[in-house]
């Protein structure tokens, strides 16, 4: 560069230079720079310069637009500006008498690309499927070091060279799911670093990819197959496996109408659950659909859906209540389609048709009273059967009833029995009942379980007393008792035969006396010389007299033998009372006992047989009659057999009285039997009779009917009953019976709630209904009630009979009395949005309950809410302008048929927003505008302030625009008042005034002065509407200055630039001058580093230096200290090197310059030897030098042989005229060397011998070379080339390679391999690599010894391997949920579960091998050390259980021996000790006994046995 300051100098330079240069010197040719790069549309200048003394013409060749800017005798500096492409230059010079010569140089034009695009990504992409990315770039240049990059965010994908226009770099890349939401983009990089710029760096606009996951299986649709009108059903819809589940649509739709359903999603499952209540105008076959949209697919499920309106039966009884044998109408009316059941009603005849309306007609009777009436409708829908029901009770009114069953007019009872008094009165209402005994008017003791007593005899009146009227029975109680009259006659008999007994034994014992007295004297009389002393004897006898006996006696007498057989027959005749034949002597008669005695005898017996006659005859009727059984119970409907008999000898006739039919009849003489069949009276009374002695004798037996609870129905239950109230459960079993066998039961599931027996209700009494009040509870919701029967007829000798009723579930409720809290504005605009919520609390169940929003008419579409017990719905309220004015906002909750409701008033009205308008919104300078404020009817404007004259009246303002106003804002406000409340709307407006631009010294100054280097942006700013465009541009290169664009500041954007702002309105210059400011440099141009003096000349050194402001330049040759000035007088002694220095404010700067002084040449023989050897490859060419200034040309020509013409290469740095390049073989031989420069020549002969210096390439020693671990050790394949024949060596840089036999991989490294001969060496460094096959050194899991269900672990692999090695994985079977790191190298896992418990694997694979390790990951919770610390107390438990085992078995061993030992003495007991072995425990020992089996006993064990045995 040559500034304006710098140029007579550099002149004057030039001048001298060309000057001092001989007219004859060859036209050498000069330009710099060499090469130059630059921006796009940039400025360079180029000097071209020559060694011609006497230039003809000196120019620069080319097509770009060029400016001359300075010039000497021998060179020209232009400006070349806007340059656009890359393009050659080339200088040239004409001199007179020489060929013209040519210098080029090379411009690189640099520029980013101009655009860089991203082609745009499908807005949703599978995960698997590849997806396409396609980057264009539009532009940049140099190509050769621009680059294409595709990136993932920040991680790169695909990095290519830009090729072609556009460029278009492609990558194909599968979508996973982490692709969601990344971001691609790409990227262009122009580096030029190496040009000694930067790297550029420009980006396309990123794109977002959206990568989703939609299972192909159809969502799963949960709902009812049949929908009731007016009915809530929930409908559930699912899908698993969807990603992203937050992005993922579900709509529900029945009908075509739209759902408003509840979405959750958890993970991958997405779920949506609806209420859905079907309206009457979508009765019939509806499809319900469920979609699930996700990216641009979708699943759908479709389901049929039948939609039915079913109201409940309407059952009516002509009256609730009636009396006794009135007309009583039962009607059922149901829906049109239903079929309609009467229970209760008669048979329907064949020609009956099943209908929707049943009824009929009965006359009620007594036996109807409690009678319910249950009316069921049946509708057929999809296939399916429907059924709702109703319930009536039927109350009929009638007097007081007394019937025989329930009240018997005759009871007779056997004293002392205990018997309960029964009669029941019957009535509706019921009757009050009295029984008194006719005369003392004694009550009688109905309905206790008392003895009978005589005194309950009697006649008894009994009365049942009601509203309705009074009836009468009488009653008649006999008691059954037995006088004592046995006691009276055994009394009277036993005193009798004891008086008699006693008079008896007096007048026995008296004769017995008077009889030995007479002996007496008989003996005294009699006695004589015949007689003699008898031997004694013992008469003996058994006693069998009426006062006592003897057992033996013994008379000592002195009898004669007459007198001896009359003694003894005297004694035989008392005591036998019967006469001997051998007492009857001839000789002699005694006279015999006393004849009343025997009288007295059979007059005692006479009298005791006539005593139990008659007692016989009192105890005994003489005939009866009998009948079995005597009581009955059949079941009805079946049959019994009867059977009469009686004891009368010859009964008359016989038969039986009854009503009921008889089936066969079975006779004997005083018996009958009879089969009676098809009993279905309740009860009977049949009548056995027998005709006898002209008595009728009668039994009178009792035949009862039983009736299963076949039939046992629970009244249906209110559809919601609320919480707090009862309500009544009824039970009603028709026809069962007898009632007093009956029991009811009502139960809450299998809880009873009341149980009833009907224990004392009249035998005759069938059927029963039981009535329970029940308080409603919450837990009752959803409860199952149900009623059971239970008729036990176990003490009859029969079985308990059980049915129960179908359950009904009972729905409860509660609804808070409170009214539901509506929170809504009291006012409320057309067409806008207002959101609206109400709420109510203390509702159960609050699933169960309807709430809905309406705003007049118009209902609103609210989501509901439910948390506990409280409900919400919110919804958006929207007036329409039809319902301006005031309306009423309701908020109503239904639950269990009940509702609570919330009015609130709204005021509608209508308020547009105002209307601001200018006249001209884009005015130029100086128009008038006008701006007009307007809003409605009602609404009071003001205009910045100016408020309107009235309501309804628009506000105006009118200005000149000007510059001022440009941007200038208008504010309209708007007020109405709605229901004494303020409403305010605003609009504003913006004006624009055109005018054209302004360039202030503010915004663009005139001056800009910025040191050299730090990056600065450059602004000139103008104003203007529209917004000027400002160029700023050289007016007389047309270089543009980059405007508002930070970038270092360089000194070729020195100078003066003209400014203009152009818009449509004009446009506005001004000059701008830039300096920079740079520290002194010295060039090339200004201060050549070598200047050549002729010897013996005049000369001056001077150098010109760059620099803002300009510098001080001054010279000083550095082995001396005074400044070089003024002319010189050239001498070869002021050859040498001098030091310029350049100074200003900026800095210095500092330059040697070597000054050379030229003169003729010559050789000398150590400069240039008669004989050399040439080495070829060697940079030491010929070594000839040649003493002369400028250098001489030197050129050694073969004379003669193979070097005949050949060029002998020099190592002088002039270059040779007859060759362009060096032979890499030269031939050996004679060549003339001719030395010349423009002051003169010299010839030299030489004689070249050829050789080598070694030298290595990367065909004979490769810089990279592999070894592989383990393999033999071999030398590097190293060879060098030369002659001599060079010598190779290499050795390890650094540490030294020890001697092994093996590779190792620690041979790895650099080597330095040396090849040497005579000439040199040469070295070359070769990098060796040792590969190995992989081994896993570190197998980790994180956190070690185990993971706890549901916690998170870690594995963490790492293994040694060159090449590096590819990890894989194997985990346990079934493991999910397996996440991996980019590179393997770690495996993660996110909530365990047991399947992920198990051996894990880590393997290392590279081309040389394979290496695996492996580690078990337990996935245990606190349930693992339950089962240890269960196992260790288990085999504690045994351990003590073992102990505890051998201290009995010892304990027990030792008593029994002892106890064995006691009972062996006393044969009680035997001990075997030992299965057959131990002493005295073999078979036969003494106390054994040998069992009837054998078992055989564990090896090394005792077996103990105890026999106990009786005596």
């Amino acid at each position: 560069m040559a500034p304006c300051g710098a140029g007579p100098v550099l002149a004057v330079l030039l001048a001298l230079l060309g000057a001092l240069l001989p007219g004859s010197g060859g036209a050498l040719t000069s330009v710099h720079p060499q090469e130059a790069i630059l921006p796009r549309g940039g400025s360079v200048q180029v000097n071209c310069s020559t060694a011609c003394d006497q230039p003809l013409r000196l120019g620069l060749e080319t097509l770009l637009a060029k400016t001359e800017v300075a010039k000497g005798d021998k060179w020209k500096v232009f400006e070349l500006s806007n340059v656009q492409e890359d393009t050659n230059l080339l200088c040239f010079t004409s001199c007179a008498g020489e060929p013209q010569t040519v210098a080029s140089t090379s411009l690189t034009v640099y520029w980013l690309p101009e655009h860089v695009e991203l082609a745009p990504l499908p807005p949703w992409q599978p995960v698997g499927d590849s997806f396409t990315l396609r980057c264009q770039v539009w532009g940049g240049a140099p190509r050769a070091d621009l680059t294409v990059v595709l990136l993932r965010g920040q991680k790169e994908l695909r990095r290519q060279p830009a090729v072609g226009e556009p460029a278009e770099v492609m990558a194909t890349e599968p979508a996973s799911r982490e692709d969601y939401g990344a971001n691609f983009s790409c990227r262009t990089e122009l580096d030029l670093r190496h040009r000694g710029l930067g790297l550029f760096e420009n980006s396309s606009t990123s794109r977002q990819l959206r990568t989703f996951a939609l299972p192909m299986t159809s969502p799963h649709l949960s709902a009812p197959d049949i929908l009731e009108v007016g009915k809530n059903s929930t409908v559930d819809c699912f899908l698993d496996g969807v990603f992203p589940v937050w992005e993922a649509q579900v709509h529900l739709s029945l009908g075509g109408r739209r759902l408003s359903p509840t979405i959750k999603d958890s993970e991958d499952l997405l779920s949506a659950t609806a209420m859905v209540m079907a309206d009457l105008d979508q009765e019939g076959t509806q499809q319900l659909t469920c979609a699930v949209n996700l990216g641009n697919q979708n699943q759908e499920t479709r389901k049929t859906v039948t939609i039915y309106s079913f109201p409940a039966p309407n059952l009516t009884l002509s009256e609730l209540e009636v009396s006794e044998w009135t007309m009583v109408t039962v009607a059922c009316e149901a829906h049109a389609a239903a079929v309609v059941t009467l229970i209760g009603a008669p048979a329907p005849t064949s020609a009956q048709m099943p209908a929707s309306k049943a009824q009929f007609s009965f006359n009620a009777s007594a036996e109807d009273n409690g009678r319910s009436f249950s009316c069921s409708a049946a509708l057929e829908v999809a296939g399916q059967v429907l059924y709702k029901n109703q319930t009536q009770q039927l109350q009929v009114l009638y007097g007081p009833r007394l019937n025989e069953e329930d009240c018997p007019g005759n009871w007779t009872w056997q004293e002392g029995s205990e018997k309960t008094l029964k009669c029941q009165a019957w009535g509706n209402p019921p009757p009050k009942l009295d029984c008194r005994r006719k005369g003392d008017k004694v009550s009688l003791p109905i309905g206790d379980l008392r003895p009978v007593k005589r005194e309950f005899a009697g006649t008894y009146l009994c009365q049942a007393v009601s509203v309705r009227g009074k009836v009468t029975r009488q009653v008649v109680v006999n008691v059954l008792y037995h006088q004592n009259n046995l006691a009276i006659i055994i009394t009277v008999a036993a005193v009798a035969i004891l008086g008699l007994a006693g008079i008896a034994g007096y007048l026995y014992n008296r004769q017995r006396k008077i009889r030995k007295y007479k002996l007496q004297k008989a003996q005294e009389e009699n006695r004589g010389p015949h007689w003699v002393l008898g031997k004694a004897r013992a008469v003996q006898g058994p006693a069998r007299g009426a006062a006592g006996g003897f057992k033996g006696a013994t008379l000592p007498l002195a009898l004669t033998h007459a007198e001896e057989t009359r003694a003894r027959c005297t004694l035989a005749q008392l005591v036998a009372s019967a006469p001997l034949a051998s007492c009857v002597s001839p000789a002699a008669a005694m006279p015999g006992p006393w004849p009343g005695l025997r009288w007295a005898l059979l007059g005692l017996w006479a009298a005791l047989s006539l005593g139990l006659l008659g007692l016989s005859a009192v105890a005994q009727e003489p005939f009866w009659a009998d009948l079995q059984p005597r009581v009955a119970l059949v079941e009805r409907g079946g049959s019994l057999w009867l059977n009469c008999s009686t004891n009368c000898p010859r009964p008359e006739r016989g038969g039986l009285e009854t009503s009921l039919r008889r089936n066969g009849t079975q006779r004997g003489l005083r018996w009958l039997a009879r089969q009676l069949v098809d009993i279905r009276e309740p009860e009977t009374h049949p009548v056995c009779f027998f005709r006898c002695a002209r008595r009728t004798l009668q039994a009178r037996g009792l035949i009862r009917t039983f009736q299963r609870p076949d039939r046992v129905e629970l009244m249906p239950l209110p559809p919601w009953q609320p919480v707090g109230e009862n309500f009544t459960l009824t039970c009603r079993v028709p026809g069962a019976g007898p009632r007093g066998s009956l029991t009811l039961t009502l139960l809450r599931g299998a809880q009873e709630l009341i149980r009833r027996s009907f224990v004392g209700e009249p035998p005759r009494a069938r059927g029963a209904v039981l009535s329970a009040t029940v308080l409603a509870r919450r837990e009752d919701h959803e409860a199952n009630f149900s009623c059971r029967a239970e008729l036990d007829l176990r003490p009859h000798g029969l079985g308990l009979f059980e049915n129960s009723s179908a359950p009904r579930q009972l729905r409860t409720f509660t609804l808070t009395p409170d009214r539901p809290r509506l929170a809504a504005p009291r006012l409320l605009e057309v067409g806008l949005e207002r959101p609206v919520s109400c709420s109510l609390e203390g509702l159960f169940p609050a699933s169960e309950a309807q709430i809905y929003l309406e705003l007049g008419d118009q209902r609103l579409n609210s989501e509901v809410t439910r948390e506990g017990d409280a409900l919400t719905a919110t919804a958006t309220a929207t007036a329409r302008a039809e319902e301006e004015g005031t309306g009423q906002l309701v908020c109503n909750v239904t639950l269990g048929g009940e509702s609570r409701e919330t009015r609130e008033n709204v005021t509608v009205y209508s308020f547009p927003e105002p209307l601001l308008t200018l006249s001209e919104p884009v005015a130029p300078e100086g128009t008038t505008v006008t701006v007009t404020c307007t809003a409605g009817a009602r609404a009071l404007v003001t205009l910045d302030g100016v408020q309107a004259v009235a309501s309804g009246q628009p506000a105006q303002l009118q200005l000149n625009a000007t510059e001022n106003d440009d941007r200038r804002g208008f504010f309209c406000d708007a007020t109405l008042e709605v229901n004494g409340e303020i409403l305010s709307k605003n609009r504003s407006a913006e004006l624009r005034v055109l005018y054209a631009p302004r360039l202030d010294d503010s915004d663009c100054p005139r001056s800009w002065t910025w040191p050299e280097g730090p990056e600065q942006t450059l602004r000139c700013e103008a104003r203007g509407n529209p917004g000027p465009s400002v160029h700023c541009a050289r007016p007389d290169s047309g270089a543009v200055l980059a405007l508002g664009l930070l970038g270092p500041v360089t000194r070729a954007l020195a100078g003066t630039y003209r400014c203009t702002a152009a818009n449509v309105q004009g446009e506005a210059v001004k000059d701008v001058t830039l300096t920079v400011e740079y520290a002194p440099a010295l060039d090339g141009v200004g201060c050549p580093e070598r200047i050549t003096w002729l010897e013996g000349i005049e000369a001056s050194l001077s150098c010109v230096a760059h620099g803002v402001p300009p510098p001080t330049v001054s010279c000083v040759r550095s082995e001396e200290d005074g400044v070089i000035e003024g002319l010189l007088r050239v001498a070869r002694e002021h050859a040498g090197t001098y030091r310029c220095e350049a100074t200003n404010t900026l800095g210095s700067a500092a330059k040697n310059v070597a000054v050379t002084v030229e003169y003729g040449p010559s050789f000398e023989e150590l400069s240039c030897p008669s004989n050399w050897t040439w080495v070829e490859g060697s940079g030491r060419l010929f070594p000839c030098e040649v003493d002369g200034k400028p250098e001489p040309s030197l050129e050694c020509v073969g004379s003669g042989g193979a070097s005949e013409g050949l060029l002998l290469p020099l190592a002088s740095p002039g270059p040779t005229p007859r060759a362009s390049s060096i032979s890499s073989a030269l031939a050996p031989g004679i060549y003339v060397c001719n030395a010349t420069n423009r002051h003169g020549s010299v010839v030299k002969m030489v004689a070249v011998s050829a050789e080598s210096p070694p030298q290595m390439d990367e065909s004979t020693c490769p810089s990279n070379q592999t070894w592989l671990e383990g393999a033999e050790v071999a030398a590097l394949a190293c060879a060098a080339g030369g002659r001599p024949s060079p010598r190779v060596r290499c050795s390890r840089e650094g540490t030294p390679r020890p001697e092994r036999q093996r590779v190792s991989r620690n041979d790895a490294g650099t080597y330095r391999c040396v090849a040497t001969n005579a000439h040199g060496t040469d070295a070359r460094t070769v990098t060796v690599g040792v590969e190995y096959r992989p081994v896993v050194a570190e197998l980790a899991a994180s956190p070690p010894g185990g993971v706890r269900p549901g916690g998170n672990f870690t594995l963490t692999c790492r293994a040694e391997a060159w090449p590096p090695a590819q990890i894989s994985w194997r985990a346990p079977p079934g493991a999910p949920n397996i996440g991996l790191s980019s590179n393997n190298s770690t495996l993660s896992v996110a909530g365990a579960m047991g399947s992920h418990g198990g051996e894990y694997e880590c393997a290392a694979t590279n081309a040389h091998g394979r290496h695996a390790r492996r580690i078990t990951v337990r996935v245990a919770g606190p349930w693992m050390w339950v089962a240890v610390g269960g196992a260790a107390g288990g085999a504690a438990l045994l351990a003590a259980g073992a102990g505890l085992a051998f201290y009995v078995q010892s304990t027990a061993c030792k008593k029994g021996e002892y106890n064995v030992q006691e009972a062996e003495s006393s044969g009680e007991a035997v001990c075997l000790n030992g299965a057959g072995g131990g002493a005295g425990g073999g078979p036969g020992a003494e106390g054994g006994l040998e069992a009837a089996g054998s078992t055989e006993a564990p090896a090394g064990g005792e077996v103990f046995a105890i026999q106990l045995t009786s005596a």
